[in-house]
């Protein structure tokens, strides 16, 4: 889905950080092997490091303790996730399952030597998804379910359209961000108010 692209990608980019498109595409040949996954490469030149103590659910706030990362969209558009799941811990908790299966990350988070994004040196290995469960036991059993495929920390696609909301403004559109326009359209219009800020 080429607007969960756009929304990631300007995400990252309104919250101070350089990206690029990382690694290549892979021809889908094979319909039997789980599809490739969009990764990106993020950059934050006005941070130092990334931090030690960031936690592993993340949030915009922790954005600002990140220098380098890759990011890795498992999203509606390239994954089996449906409605039904948003509110479905068990369905939650088989999705991740049957969506990492068969190492699916390895070659998004280990970069081959010819590829730009192998020389980045020390990089966050992040993985944004749809949703999380709600249930703090089953929250822990897919956190264990991503840190096995060296995922370091997650977002949520929810996180994400909050911030973008939140920066969203309905007196500039800017004509090349065809999803911006839409959420500057939905606030004009009172369809969306500014999101509460999630607590967790």
């Amino acid at each position: 889905m080429e607007v969960e692209h756009d929304l990631v990608e300007a995400y990252f980019e309104s919250n101070g950080f350089l990206v690029r498109q990382a690694g290549r595409p892979e021809s889908s040949s094979t319909r039997k092997k789980l599809e490739s996954l969009l990764t990106l490469a993020i950059f934050n030149p006005a941070v130092g490091q990334n931090a030690s103590d960031l936690g592993f659910r993340l949030y915009t706030s922790d954005l600002k303790k990140i220098r380098s990362g890759l990011v890795s969209l498992l999203g509606w558009g390239n994954s089996g996730f449906t409605n039904g799941m948003l509110n479905n811990d068990s369905l939650l908790i088989k999705y991740f399952k049957n969506e990492l299966k068969d190492n699916r990350l390895d070659s998004n988070f280990s970069p081959s030597p010819e590829l730009a994004e192998s020389g980045m040196g020390s990089f966050m290995r992040l993985l944004i998804v749809p949703a999380l469960p709600r249930n703090e036991t089953k929250i822990t059993e897919v956190f264990t379910i991503l840190q096995k495929n060296k995922v370091d920390g997650v977002l949520t696609t929810r996180s994400i359209l909050e911030n973008l909301l939140r920066q969203s403004d309905p007196g500039h559109f800017n004509p090349g961000k065809p999803f911006s326009q839409i959420l500057n359209l939905l606030k004009a219009y009172e369809l969306a108010k500014e999101p509460q800020l999630e607590m967790f």
